[in-house]
């Protein structure tokens, strides 16, 4: 049986779940469900940029790969790029890894100078 795995990162100091068929979650929500209305689509690295630059399929391959970038969802139809600021800068991913059935294998952690 093929284990289960879930990516987590962590963006605007919170923390996020997505399943490899881009089901997304936020973690610390009493109201989530893994319904199909919220899709990870991707990340990409500079706010001007028009399209996802790693999709989701390409994150559970390296993780790592992330770290700095901007999400791209799907939300009840509406395709987004987060924007706004998180303490005054572009809010962009700052850590993330694979949980895989029980266990957590972290793959990276970038902090944001203040």
């Amino acid at each position: 049986m093929k284990k289960s795995r879930v990516l987590k990162f962590e963006c605007r100091g919170g923390w996020y779940k997505v399943k490899e068929n881009g089901d997304m979650l936020q973690v610390d929500n009493t109201y989530n469900e893994w319904d199909g209305n919220w899709r990870f689509l991707g990340v990409s690295f500079h706010h001007w940029t028009k399209h996802v630059e790693l999709t989701c399929k390409e994150t559970f391959k390296n993780p790592k790969a992330l770290l700095k970038g901007i999400v791209w969802d799907v939300d009840h139809g509406t395709t987004r790029l987060w924007g706004g600021s998180y303490c005054g800068r572009l809010p962009r991913i700052t850590a993330a890894y694979i949980e895989e059935g029980s266990r957590e294998r972290e793959v990276g952690i970038w902090r944001p100078r203040r």
